[in-house]
This record gives C-alpha cells, structure tokens and sequence, in this order.
C-alpha cells in the first residue's frame, strides 16, 4: 500500500544529471575513527563557503540551508557562550572571520590564532598575522582564524602552544576532535572530526590523512555535521557560523516545495485511517526511504585500505550524479516532513484520547 505513496513522490520530480561531488569519508586510522567531508578545489559543480551569518531572522542552521541551496554544513567556529563567567554572560562569536574579502572580527591581529583561508580561485593557504604568509590578507576571500594550528607545511606546531601556555587541560583530553586541513598539492581540503584523540596525538595522526597544513576547530557543544541536507550530528548551541558546501544546479526551492505537496497528498490519503494505521503506513515510507538513499550510497561508494597492510579501513562516497543527489536530499527533507507528521498525528490522537477520557 504504501508503495503508491512512494510512487506519488517520484512523480514531483524531474530528471536531470551532471557530474562531480562532494565526497563523504568514513574511515578508521590507527584505533581512530575519522568522518570527513572531502571538498575537490578544482570541482566546477561545487563551492566551498566560509559562512559568516548575515541573515539575523533564521533561528538554525538547517533553515538557512534551505534558502541557499546548500548541501553539507560543518560548524568550525570557537563560540564564547553565556554560560561562562569569562564570557561576561552574553553569546558571541571571538574569532577573526572574513567573507568574501571583507574581515568580520573584534581584533586588528589574528594574535595566536592562524586563518584556514581560500582565495577568489579557490586556492587554500594559512595566513597570521606578522608570521604566516604576511603579504597575503587581501587575498583571502574566504577564511576564518582559529587555534591551535596543527600542522604548517607537513610538521606539527601543537609544541608552539604548549610553549606559549596556550594548551589547556580540555585541550589534552581524549575527546572527539575537529579539524580542517588541505592536502600537499592544496587540491584537496578535509574538514570534519577524528574520534578520541588529544590534540598532543592529532597532527601526527592527520598526517597519515593526506593532511599538509591543518588548522583546529572548535569541539563539545559547538559541534554540528549536516551531510546532503542530513544531520549526522546535531548541535548544542545554534551557532549561525559554518563551513558550507553548495552544490550548483541544485533546485532545492523544488525539492522542498515538492517535498510538502507530496506529504499534504499522503496526509489527506490516510487520514480516514485509525491512528495505528497511520503510524504503520508512514514508518514503511521511512524505510522504503531510507533503503533507497543506503542503495544510492552503496552504489556510489568506494572502498578503502590501509597503504600498509592493505585491509580495508574504510568507504569513500562520491555521488557523480546530479539527479542521485536530488534524490537524497529529497528523502532527508521527506523524512524530516514525515517524522514531523507522526508527531502531529500522534499529539491529535492524545488530545482525542484525553478528551474522551473526561466524558467518565
């Protein structure tokens, strides 16, 4: 039955295709877990942002995804919350970050923080102030500035820190850490997190990761992933500040508009339905669903091996075509839609319930 519903949905839908992606990595190094977005700097399908927040009226990450045509999101930025006293009980973003050539930011130097930068071309470098390509500020176009810096042409500079004082106690704990680095060619760029580690053990590790010139990002409650519109991890705190990937071509307006008419369609198919009824036959569209993107996932992914022993450590997914992707980012928003839907029946049910039950 709920075929026909799946059916329905495919029909809002139109088929267009393209080529290249933004790769997803799920790999294990060393006991360490890493998950990864991996961006192509030569990619002319996607663009990579550095998104410093301008629209004050959106309430969280995924509502501005929708109005952007985003596809991934990852949260980098160091957050000061109004929970700590050093804070002075206000919310504030307090780092140096710089959007298309303009620098946003409290201080005149990036002090001990060192920008993650790409310029107009999309060429990754590092910039600090006085210290780290000095002469090439007005050419970042994207970048934000954070600490500590992990690795500066392959070799580590955590002990720089450790020298200075700058390395705490929460730095040296065993915790998930994020990062983003760009490979030794600067091709490449890698952002996201490795699985407990100290930040002592991180450059070592991400070494071994393809990195050459990496940067720390911030961790614990600031954290957030959104991967083809899908949170992966969801955050603590809403922080409007993220490393974006957007995919050209790709008619999100559409998918979503689709999305909510093709919902509006089922509601009204089973509302004469009893409530179990309505539960069983929207969770089977969540599974057919959810089969359907783990298909396209596996058929557009790649194994992964260790360059030693040659066993497998990991998958790599590439989605090469356009129409696959709009696919997946059409089930994540129906999913989303129709996990909101079985709470709307679910709180209606209650309320018919509660309201029977007063008549004795």
């Amino acid at each position: 039955m709920f075929k026909n519903g799946i059916i329905a949905i495919w029909l809002f839908f139109l088929i267009t295709s393209t080529v290249i992606a933004n790769n997803y990595i799920d790999r294990t190094i060393d006991w360490h877990k890493f998950r990864v977005v991996k961006y192509d700097t030569k990619s002319s399908d996607y663009i990579f942002k550095i998104w410093v927040n301008p629209d004050f009226w959106a309430t969280n990450m995924r509502e501005l995804m929708e109005k952007n045509n985003w596809v991934s999101a990852i949260n980098w930025v160091f957050f000061c919350p109004a929970s700590y006293k050093e804070c002075g009980w206000k919310n504030f973003t307090n780092n140096e970050r710089y959007f298309e050539w303009i620098k946003i930011g409290t201080s005149v130097s990036t002090q001990d923080r060192v920008v993650f930068a790409i310029d107009n071309k999309n060429n990754p470098f590092l910039y600090q102030t006085n210290k780290i390509n000095m002469e090439k500020e007005a050419d970042i176009y994207y970048g934000f500035a954070n600490f500590p810096l992990l690795l500066q042409d392959g070799e580590s500079k955590i002990q720089d820190y450790i020298d200075l004082g700058l390395v705490d106690s929460k730095m040296t704990a065993k915790i998930d850490r994020n990062f983003i680095c760009s490979d030794i060619n600067n091709r490449f760029i890698y952002t996201w997190y490795v699985s407990s580690i100290s930040l002592n053990d991180l450059p070592d590790l991400l070494l071994k990761f393809w990195c050459n010139n990496a940067l720390n990002l911030d961790a614990w409650w600031s954290s957030a992933m959104i991967y083809n519109w899908r949170y992966i991890l969801w955050p603590w705190r809403e922080i409007m500040d993220w490393v974006i990937i957007e995919r050209k071509w790709l008619d999100t307006k559409k998918i979503i508009d689709n999305s909510i008419k093709a919902v509006a369609l089922i509601e009204k198919k089973i509302s004469k339905k009893s409530y179990e009824e309505k539960i069983e036959y929207i969770n089977n569209l969540i599974t057919s669903l959810t089969k359907v993107r783990t298909s396209i996932y596996e058929k557009n992914s790649k194994d992964l091996y260790d360059l030693e022993t040659w066993k497998k450590n990991g998958y790599e997914i590439e989605i090469k075509n356009l129409k696959n992707l709009e696919i997946i980012y059409m089930i994540n928003y129906l999913n989303k839609l129709f996990s909101e839907l079985k709470v709307k029946i679910t709180d209606e049910h209650n309320q018919s319930e509660d309201k029977n039950n007063l008549l004795f």
